[in-house]
């Protein structure tokens, strides 16, 4: 019981597949499933011609009218049902399109099955036995293949119904004449009338049935690779909001990297926009909205060029890591990357700062501030709602650093742990002793000079 329940459940899985596409990817699956339809009776006609010259070959063997008017009127049939399916498809919110594929189907089958009856009425010699050995019955397999083009399973499991309708219908015939001899010699079975019953009742249905299950399969590998690749997809969108295409690879290889919390060094930067409170007044909320959004596409550019991870905007701040969720191999690389993002930002607002005058607006001020130390980094929320994030004193302290810019009065302070992680450059003025806000001890500050 255990086995056929998980046949029943993999079974399950694979024909309810697209129950797990969201809506917009259902609607683009039922495009190109048109397309796929388009695609599949475009190519009936390439199976028409090849029917055609099927026929012609064989008219030797034809001996009557009847004969001959089987054949080419099944053919005509075959292309009359083509161009009837061709004009449907091409029509816009024709209700007969789905509808028609399985008639089209249906056609085709009965066309197979037609053609097997005449052939044995022709050359049978009143032995049913033929029903179910002729050769014919690999034609069969043409609207089977067919299917192929659409992601649609009932297609499949309908077309292989037709199949075992006729097929069985044929073996039924057969047994029930009294002139169809039934064998266990194999060599009658192949080159003589004989007919090897147990054989003919299994061996083309299972083969078939393999068939369709590998079809089915490949139909089911290919819509749970497009919601693998879908997911990815948006799961890359998703990262390169806060983290650098870099990292945005590494993160979707190792999607665990940022749902465990670990402690480790990190570096922290904190800008804020100076003023912002007075400038926002003057302006309406839609060009305050054009306003930030310009200002955070241009400072988190120059972030993720240089390795940095967004971590969230506060108001008009940017709180940005490095070394989040990765840190670097290299001692010291997060800090340097830091210091450079830094600059490039400050380069970058300098940039804004002369169009903005070109077009008589006001100019902006920036003050940044960047701290090193150990973090706590991770997932962190309730169930509803996850964020990752770091936590700790040396975030608290980073935003301090920044908040110094206002009464050091530079753009841009680091705290001494910074200025010796990228090597004690001499282009930093050191202020000793500097009292941050809401902390009791002081720390050396060094100010960028180069400015």
């Amino acid at each position: 019981m255990a086995m056929f329940r998980s046949l029943r459940n993999a079974i399950y899985s694979v024909y309810c597949i697209r129950d797990q596409f969201p809506k917009y990817m259902s609607e683009l699956l039922s495009e190109e499933e048109a397309l796929g339809a388009l695609f599949a009776v475009r190519f009936r006609y390439v199976i028409g011609f090849a029917l055609i010259a099927s026929a012609i070959a064989n008219i030797s063997n034809i001996e009557t009218i009847w004969g001959y008017l089987v054949n080419f009127i099944g053919i005509t049939v075959y292309f009359i049902n083509t161009f009837i399916h061709l004009h449907i498809l091409k029509q816009k919110n024709n209700k007969w399109k789905s509808r028609y594929d399985y008639i089209s189907l249906l056609i085709d089958n009965l066309l197979i099955t037609i053609t097997i009856l005449n052939w044995y009425w022709i050359k049978g010699n009143g032995n049913p036995n033929f029903l179910v050995k002729t050769p014919l019955l690999i034609y069969y397999l043409l609207p089977l293949s067919l299917c192929l083009f659409q992601y649609r399973f009932s297609l499949v499991v309908f077309s292989f119904v037709c199949f075992l309708l006729s097929y069985y219908s044929f073996i039924a015939a057969a047994l029930h004449d009294p002139d169809a001899v039934v064998s266990l010699d194999w060599t009658s079975y192949v080159l003589g009338d004989e007919i090897i019953l147990l054989d003919a009742l299994v061996s083309k249905p299972v083969i078939y049935l393999i068939l369709v299950f590998a079809i089915s399969y490949g139909i089911f590998r290919s819509l749970r690779m497009l919601l693998k690749f879908a997911a990815s997809e948006t799961q890359k969108t998703t990262l390169s909001r806060y983290f650098s295409p870099d990292l945005v690879s590494e993160i979707v290889s190792d999607p665990e990297v940022i749902g465990r919390g670990k402690r480790q060094q990190v570096t922290v930067l904190f800008s804020d926009i100076r003023g912002f409170t007075q400038f926002s007044e003057l302006l309406d909320p839609e060009e305050l909205s054009i306003f930030l959004t310009e200002f955070r596409r241009r400072m988190v550019r120059v972030i993720f060029q240089n390795k940095g991870s967004l971590d969230k905007f506060i108001g008009d701040a940017v709180m940005v890591t490095f070394g989040t969720p990765l840190p670097s191999e290299v001692p010291g690389e997060d800090t340097k990357n830091a210091v450079n993002a830094a600059k490039a930002m400050l380069d970058e607002l300098r940039l804004w700062n002369e169009e903005r005058k070109a077009q008589g607006q006001v100019e902006i001020k920036i003050g940044i501030g960047i701290h090193s130390g150990e973090v706590f980094c991770g997932s962190i929320g309730s169930e509803e709602r996850m964020e990752y994030t770091v936590i700790g004193d040396t975030v608290n302290t980073a935003s301090r650093i920044e908040s110094a810019c206002k009464q050091i009065g530079s753009p841009l302070l680091i705290s001494e742990v910074v200025w010796n992680e990228i090597g004690c450059p001499e282009a930093w003025k050191k202020y000793e002793d500097v009292l941050l806000p809401g902390r009791e001890q002081k720390i050396h500050l060094y100010a960028y000079q180069n400015l």
